[in-house]
């Protein structure tokens, strides 16, 4: 049977929808983190500043402007004659001021690099970001998983609610472990309710970074990052937290200093003033020619006496210099304790995991059958199956916890590695080519 265009279209409509609903469902790390960055406009204003910067150095390289001297000397004022005496002149002067040494070209040089550290900004700028959004999105998993944990487990508070209250009728259970069973529902009903509250106020927290609404997105499986590089090869991760964007910046702070210390020794040389002047006189009244004027000096900087201008600012430079130094060693160690505090993290995160998935869950869920099989059979106490339930619950659910902390933990680590991660880099490079 043929169908009508009217059929055809909302068919497509509605498939549209499900497909729309669909991949707004599969809320992915990656697609958050990539979101995330495309989205940030810190990084945008970031890359206007540098433009602004470098020229900013264009226009510190050059010579100051001349400047042009229009002056009418020697006027008598008792008849303004301009002819009346022979030093009545009419003057044109043009001055040229030439600062010291190389000291244009050093200036540019130091504000290209203050340039150059914008984009190690944007650099640490999108680690950071992928840092937050990977922890929220991570949180948000975790507290969505819990939760359809919760809600899977309710049949057997419900399964313990019902067997209390046939062994009462039976008179094999007193009234108040009837209460009981009914009061553990209660609060696994309100620690639903707390869960889906933590999974809206994350799904806020998540929609500050990006484009599209998060409000019904969830995450449908973990992605755990894998490390960066391998916890044991040492001489990679150094190679790699001294690549990190906090180093980098350190490194070129440095470099600019190292550009103050020669702007500083460039006060040792001369600057120079030229000045060119040429005066025109009028022929005398009795028609005798007068010689036109030129004029031209050069003006000298001296520093003969440097020990209280020159030398100390020269010091000061050094000074600051070795300050940048000083804290590029201790950046160095904070950033080396952290990776090693996160890896240790991870490693004993990871062992506890093990733990739970060889043997610890199934002991507990062979206790919780085997205590609610005797409370069936009335040997058992009521609060010896509540505890056994509750026991493999809280088991469960910090089997999942493990298992997002254990991503956290990567996540961290992998912002030790800033320097050298592929994700970050090839979005930088995406950003600037706009």
């Amino acid at each position: 049977m043929r169908k009508s265009p009217l059929v055809i279209l909302l068919t497509t409509l509605l498939n549209s929808f499900v497909f729309s609903s669909y991949v707004q469902a599969e809320l992915t790390l990656d697609s958050a983190i990539e979101e995330a960055l495309q989205a940030d406009h810190w990084n945008r204003s970031n890359l206007l500043q540098e433009q602004a910067i470098r020229s900013e150095a264009m226009a510190s390289a050059q010579l100051p402007d001349p400047k042009l001297r229009l002056a009418l000397a020697n006027l008598p004022l008792d008849s303004l004659d301009f002819n009346q005496e022979n030093m009545t002149q009419l003057q044109f002067g043009l001055s040229q001021q030439f600062p010291r040494g190389d000291s244009l070209a050093l200036k540019e040089q130091q504000i290209n690099l203050m340039a150059d550290k914008n984009p190690l900004q944007r650099l640490q700028r999108m680690a950071l970001i992928k840092l937050n959004v990977s922890q929220t999105w991570i949180a948000l998993h975790q507290s969505s998983q819990q939760l359809d944990l919760l809600k899977r487990k309710r049949h057997i508070f419900h399964e313990l609610v019902s067997i209390s209250r046939a062994n009462f009728r039976s008179g094999k259970a007193k009234r108040f472990e009837v209460l009981d069973a009914e009061l553990q529902l209660t609060r696994l009903r309100d620690r639903i309710t707390q869960l889906e509250k933590s999974v809206a106020q994350q799904q806020g927290q998540l929609q500050k970074w990006l484009l599209s609404p998060a409000n019904s997105a969830l995450p449908v499986s973990l992605q755990a990052p894998d490390l960066l590089t391998e916890p044991g090869n040492l001489s990679a991760l150094e190679s790699a937290l001294n690549q990190h964007p906090q180093m980098q910046l350190i490194a070129q702070d440095i470099q600019i200093k190292d550009k103050g210390v020669e702007l500083a020794e460039e006060a040792y040389k001369p600057g120079f003033k030229v000045d060119a002047n040429y005066g025109y006189r009028d022929d005398a009244s009795s028609g005798m020619e007068r010689a036109d004027f030129l004029s031209v000096a050069v003006t000298m900087d001296l520093p003969l006496f440097p020990e209280k201008r020159q030398d100390q600012r020269r010091n000061a430079a050094i000074k600051q210099r070795e300050s940048s130094k000083e804290l590029r060693l201790l950046k160095a160690r904070e950033l080396k304790s952290g990776v090693e505090v996160a890896l240790a993290d991870l490693a004993g995160l990871q062992q506890r995991l093990s733990i739970y998935d060889r043997s610890y869950l199934l002991q507990l869920s062979e206790k919780r059958k085997a205590a609610l099989r005797a409370y069936a059979a009335a040997d058992a106490r009521f609060n010896e199956v509540a505890s056994s339930a509750i026991s493999e619950l809280e088991a469960q659910l910090q089997r999942i916890a493990l298992e997002h902390q254990i991503a956290r933990a990567n996540v961290q680590v992998n912002y030790y590695l800033a320097g050298v991660d592929p994700q970050l880099t090839s979005a930088q490079s995406a950003a600037e080519d706009k």
